[in-house]
């Protein structure tokens, strides 16, 4: 079975290769990783390794990555013996991973799925565990780790229901598949009945809960904080938060923000969307909306227009502080939400839209504890930015009935962290 899906996927792979190789030339966010991803590890990289085992942790993208920093920094003090390694699929979460989690030893691309591509990486960080956030499911890796006897913990695990049905109906493989990991650390008990359902042994899944919580409990980086005070100023308009938006949602946006500038509050907006790549594109879209507006990277002590456009990863927590009320992007459009736990945690009102099936409980939790507000059309959420923004007693309600959902639901990170030890075969 494993020898047929490499095949397959080695098919796939040349069959798209013109278009990888489009895409390598027209995209500059794929140039400079494709050596890594064939498993080509440079002579400096060899350098920066030690010889002692690592443990290897991997967070696919931006969203992970920021939810693994204090897992990162709780491995790393578990296992003072091993170097710990990270690896992520997007350039943006490489980035992402080297700002906010520098005590690590080495970055890496996962490389290709296959066991050419993996033994190199593989031999350089003898890895002595592997730790991978929110079922990341990869046959390849799984099988070459599992036959060198190195154990695999998915941690903060999550199986959408839309999800559930794709493995679901491919159970048969899943079980396989499932059968390489050492433990499954979920993010909940329907989370962990999906798993069981698709193959996972019943005795190697665990429910440890959300680390997001736990990460949203850290207070942000003071440096970063203090950097951010010197390039922007708090401005004395109210202001509005879109954060983490999705192509399809910005026009919308763009709209009612252009109608809110009627109103005798005349509030600000700091957009920010999902992929700061696509910001040169979008800041031509906002000027065809008749909005002036001004880039983040272009701030030096000054905020004057009605838009500011954040054009840098990385501030999006620490950009909170300044806004009265968030919109939380990807919701409005059939991208599943994204993480709305950040804003709560500044005692903010929470605004998303119908869309969050990857945030369902995180998203169920904030409503029924009143501290956020599911909108449906772009009516719905200009009527209740205007209602929000006029009234603060409701506005300071709703932010601290979010606050208090964070320290109800912590504690994921020491229950992930014995799971792995208590676990965790000897060398």
């Amino acid at each position: 079975m494993h020898a047929l899906y490499h095949t397959l996927l080695t098919v796939v792979i040349l069959l798209t290769l013109p278009v990888w190789i489009w895409r390598y030339f027209s995209t500059p966010k794929y140039r400079g990783t494709v050596r890594q991803r064939l498993g080509w590890i440079s002579q400096q990289d060899s350098k920066n390794h030690t010889n002692k085992p690592c443990v290897w942790l991997h967070a696919v993208s931006v969203g992970e990555v920021m939810a693994a920093r204090e897992l990162a920094a709780r491995l790393i003090q578990s296992f003072p013996d091993h170097p710990l390694i990270i690896t992520t699929v997007t350039r943006t979460g490489q980035q992402v991973a080297r700002e906010k989690i520098p005590e690590a030893a080495n970055w890496h691309y996962l490389p290709i799925d296959l066991p050419l591509c993996l033994h190199p990486l593989i031999d350089a960080i003898q890895p002595r565990l592997l730790v991978i956030m929110e079922t990341e499911l990869w046959p390849g890796l799984f099988r070459v780790l599992a036959k060198r006897g190195v154990p695999i913990f998915v941690v903060n695990g999550r199986i959408s229901p839309r999800s559930f049905r794709r493995y679901h109906a491919i159970r048969a493989l899943t079980r396989l598949l499932l059968a390489d990991g050492h433990r499954y650390l979920m993010q909940s008990a329907p989370d962990a009945e999906r798993l069981i359902a698709m193959g996972a042994p019943p005795d190697r899944v665990i429910v440890t809960g959300n680390l997001k919580y736990d990460q949203a409990l850290k207070s942000p980086d003071p440096e970063l904080t203090r950097q951010l005070a010197l390039r922007l100023p708090l401005p004395e308009q109210p202001v509005w938060i879109a954060a983490s938006t999705h192509p399809g949602e910005e026009q919308i946006l763009l709209t009612i923000h252009r109608q809110l500038l009627a109103h005798p509050l005349a509030p600000r907006l700091i957009l920010v969307p999902r992929h700061p790549e696509r910001c040169p594109v979008l800041f031509e879209e906002i000027q065809q909306a008749g909005l002036h507006a001004q880039r983040f990277s272009a701030t030096h002590g000054t905020w004057e227009t009605p838009l500011l456009l954040v054009d840098e990863i990385g501030w999006l927590a620490a950009l909170y502080r300044y806004g009265q009320v968030v919109f939380v992007g990807g919701s409005l459009v059939p991208r599943g939400g994204q993480n709305m736990l950040e804003a709560a945690a500044w005692g903010l009102p929470v605004l998303f839209g119908p869309h969050v099936f990857n945030f369902r409980e995180i998203a169920a939790q904030l409503e029924q504890a009143g501290g956020a507000l599911r909108i449906d059309s772009a009516e719905s959420l200009r009527h209740h930015l205007t209602d929000l923004l006029e009234n603060l007693p409701l506005r300071q309600k709703m932010g601290e009935a979010a606050r208090a959902v964070i320290p109800l639901n912590a504690g994921a990170l020491d229950r992930t962290i014995a799971a792995i030890r208590h676990a965790l075969p000897e060398p």
